[in-house]
């Protein structure tokens, strides 16, 4: 089954994608939601298992990008894949409950809001990867190879991958990382602005009774409890997507969310006491603040232009210094330095010598 799927699909998109099943004759199986947007291809062989029940499962792919899913691949419920270059599950191959596939770190390296170069993922056939196992950009897994449950992949795993005909490599015999110019340009046409006003309304609806600035944003529901103060500034976004945003602030609790800040789906902010949230932070999905753990609590704090990247998790009592950047998948038990990289579990912290105008230069001369 071969699959081209754009945000908002049509009715009749839809329609006559259904009707174009029995004709290829696929026997893929989907079970529960699958949420399939972007502009580029997802294609999907035979005898391909989409286990949704639990969670709904997202295939994302940019216009331009490719995400193939070969025969016989299991892909457990909540797991994810977003791709603006390439993303391949080959044939036999197990993807974990609520794990992570992205070929690009989605964060912006300067202030036009380019994004740095994506990396083509490839899992090889029979492997497989753990329930909440998150693969970055440039990440390879050798076929038969197994990711432990919760590990991060950034590099190869397992035994060298053989490059098959049609790859560009380089002098090495390794890929080449497929670079990706993703300036954003805000539309003006008509239905971009009835989008946006439509996000407007929602974001009043869900957010009701919280103090609200000025053009907040929701693309998608949010799960408010609110016996305490939450109040979001100007600006602020919740990109909404398969899994709602969790904002819980218990009686008395205070949460605090700057001006710009901007939340992917599923991320989960639990006060007891006080969490608050400096301006144009940005959250990737999955990633969860909680002020207080048993008997243990204290107030959480982020400073401004903090990136925090999918499936990492904040501890009661951190303070996190502006412009820092949180790693995918890391616990951050300690406090973390402004301009720093914190990374793992246990984390580590290093310090960001580049500033973002200079990591530009440089990942953008790299992907050259």
């Amino acid at each position: 089954m071969s699959t081209s799927q754009s945000l908002g699909p049509s009715i009749a998109a839809l329609a006559s994608r259904l009707w174009q099943w029995p004709a290829q004759r696929a026997t893929a199986r989907s079970l529960g939601r699958i949420w399939i947007h972007g502009e580029g291809d997802v294609v999907i062989e035979d005898d391909v298992i989409l286990d949704a029940r639990w969670a709904p499962i997202e295939l994302h792919a940019t216009r331009g990008a490719r995400i193939n899913i070969a025969s016989g691949v299991r892909i457990e419920s909540g797991a994810s894949l977003e791709a603006m270059a390439g993303i391949t599950i080959c044939a036999g191959a197990t993807l974990g409950a609520f794990c992570k596939v992205m070929d690009n770190h989605f964060h912006q390296i300067d202030r036009d809001h380019r994004l740095p170069p994506s990396r083509p993922i490839v899992v090889g056939a029979g492997a497989s990867i753990g329930e909440r196992a998150i693969l970055l950009p440039g990440a390879w897994v050798a076929s038969g190879a197994v990711v432990p449950a919760g590990a991060v992949v950034s590099r190869r795993f397992g035994a060298r991958l053989p490059v098959t005909a049609g790859d560009e490599v380089d002098e090495t015999g390794a890929r080449l990382p497929v670079a990706q110019d993703r300036s954003y340009v805000p539309s003006r046409r008509r239905a971009a602005k009835l989008r946006a006003a439509m996000d407007v309304l929602r974001a009043e609806w869900y957010l009701r009774g919280c103090e609200l600035g000025h053009h907040v944003h929701a693309g998608g529901p949010i799960a408010v409890v609110n016996e305490g103060t939450i109040a979001v500034g100007d600006n602020a976004v919740f990109v909404g997507g398969m899994i709602p945003t969790g904002l819980v602030c218990a009686p008395g609790a205070r949460v605090s969310i700057g001006a710009g800040t901007i939340f992917n789906y599923g991320v989960c902010v639990t006060a007891a006491r006080e969490i608050t949230i400096g301006e144009r932070c940005q959250f990737g999905s999955f990633v969860r603040l909680t002020d207080r753990i048993g008997m243990r609590a204290a107030p959480i704090r982020i400073g401004d232009d903090v990136w925090v990247a999918h499936g990492a998790t904040i501890a009661p009592g951190v303070t996190i210094g502006a412009r820092s950047v949180i790693s995918a998948g890391t616990a951050v038990t300690e406090n973390v330095p402004a301009d720093s990289l914190a990374i793992g579990n246990p984390m580590r912290c290093m310090s960001l010598s580049l500033r973002s105008d200079r990591l530009a230069d440089a990942e953008m001369a790299a992907a050259r």
